[in-house]
């Protein structure tokens, strides 16, 4: 099975270089990293970081950031770049969008979560998801929509955390006892950098399903993602533009401003119609209150651990 983790796209500065800013990578915490380049002899002065982005894919996100800010490129063999500081966030946000958003996965195939899979998927307004289960072992009911979500700003991001059972996750929608809470709501181990706005706490048991749809430039073109729980899932979503509706109120996850489109209809019902999930356990009931306290950021976001207790990372980036 292939497996997901999360590292950052960072952008720094160094005061000594007001005029250019560093785009790189890591799968450490940012701060990590800029105090090791901050140690380098001839470095005058510490770096500081301005920009963070939790994603998967880094290393291609990053790649696609240098090569859009080729130009502006100091050194074709460092990562500097002369650029206000804005226009490297914004580099950064767009790409982070273009390599991890709908577009960017497969479609025609199921793509499982399980093991110690850290998913953060990218996404634009108006896109729909619905949440698929079976209400039995033998699926003789077939798939069932559960509910419904909407991401309302381009550049939401929809996270999904595997996790070890039930007790560890919990969902707002199923009137768990925190359920609204955000279960990342910083990036650096201090606690002082943070996370995006929480709009949607939600849960998967073994066996659900989301159907991630975006609609095509045709009408009756769209884009269905299908995802498959193999474990438990911890998923949260969050936005850095909240919206609000008409009387105010803010739009969350699982508050749908606009209608499926036909396209989306006919794409939900082909996923209803789908064999069986291969792993299976019955969904929770609401939890009212805990036996023991939801884990903290740090099971969700290894990085913010002691280094002692971190997993050994997977993939390239860890510099």
């Amino acid at each position: 099975m292939i497996t997901h983790d999360t590292g950052f796209v960072y952008v720094m500065r160094n005061p000594a270089m007001p005029d250019m800013v560093k785009i790189g990578l890591t799968t450490l915490l940012p701060e990590e990293r800029a105090a090791k380049i901050s140690s380098h002899e001839g470095v005058p002065l510490p770096f500081e970081v301005l920009f963070r982005a939790l994603t998967v894919r880094w290393s291609k996100v990053e790649k696609l950031v240098h090569q859009r800010l080729s130009r502006q490129r100091v050194n074709p063999r460092r990562e500097y770049f002369s650029v206000s500081a804005d226009i490297a966030v914004a580099t950064v946000r767009e790409c982070v969008l273009e390599v991890n958003g709908n577009d960017a996965w497969e479609v025609g195939e199921i793509h499982p979560i399980g093991g110690e899979d850290r998913i953060t998927l990218a996404l634009e307004a108006g896109e729909v998801f619905v949440l698929l289960a079976q209400p039995s072992l033998f699926g003789g009911g077939g798939w069932e929509p559960l509910d419904l979500w909407q991401a309302h700003a381009d550049g939401d991001q929809l996270e999904i955390y595997a996790a070890d059972g039930p007790d560890e996750i919990a969902g707002f929608s199923d009137g768990d006892v925190g359920g609204d809470d955000d279960p990342v709501p910083h990036l650096d181990a201090a606690g002082n950098v943070a996370n995006g706005v929480l709009i949607g706490r939600e849960r998967l048991a073994p066996g659900d399903r989301i159907l991630w749809m975006r609609d095509g430039e045709q009408p009756a073109a769209c884009r269905g993602v299908l995802f498959e729980a193999r474990e438990y899932c911890q998923i949260a979503c969050r936005t850095w533009n909240p919206q609000v509706n008409s009387v105010g109120m803010p739009l969350i996850l699982n508050y749908l401003e606009r209608d499926p489109s036909p396209a989306m209809v006919a794409v939900s019902q082909l996923a209803l119609r789908l064999p069986g999930p291969r792993t299976w356990a019955p969904r929770p009931t609401a939890r009212e209150e805990l036996s023991l306290p939801l884990p903290g950021p740090e099971r969700w976001l290894p990085q913010l651990r002691p280094k002692k207790d971190r997993p050994p990372r997977r993939g390239k980036g860890s510099a």
